[in-house]
């Protein structure tokens, strides 16, 4: 059970990765063209070069909480089979050694032999 969790959640992560590096490339591809093109909405100098700081102070945030997102997803993800497998483990009933009191496994074989602490 624990092996198919994980199978699961590595299907999961591998989606999940591809998603934060589509958005990523979509959020620097955006960048590029909005800072490239700051001179289509004006033509003074000093306001193309701050759009175009601008454009690119914002498409480097959207990839930074891109890639934090996409780390604290991926750790929830980990976590879940992992508190699941402790779950199942607590869940699934121990072996119960019952021991007959007759049983000569029960007792020490040569009691006098015992080193007392």
């Amino acid at each position: 059970m624990k092996a198919f969790l994980w199978i699961v959640t590595s299907i999961f992560i591998a989606f999940w990765t591809i998603s934060a590096w589509v958005a990523y490339a979509v959020i620097d591809v955006s960048g590029n063209w909005a800072s490239g093109n700051a001179d289509a909405v004006t033509s003074h100098p000093e306001t193309v070069e701050t759009l175009s700081w601008l454009a690119r102070v914002l498409a480097g945030t959207g990839e930074f909480i891109v890639i934090a997102v996409w780390a604290v997803g991926t750790l929830i993800m980990a976590a879940v089979p992992w508190l699941l497998g402790k779950l199942i483990d607590r869940a699934r009933p121990k072996p119960v050694l019952q021991w007959h009191p007759d049983d000569p496994r029960a007792a020490p074989r040569n009691p006098g032999s015992q080193r007392i602490p």
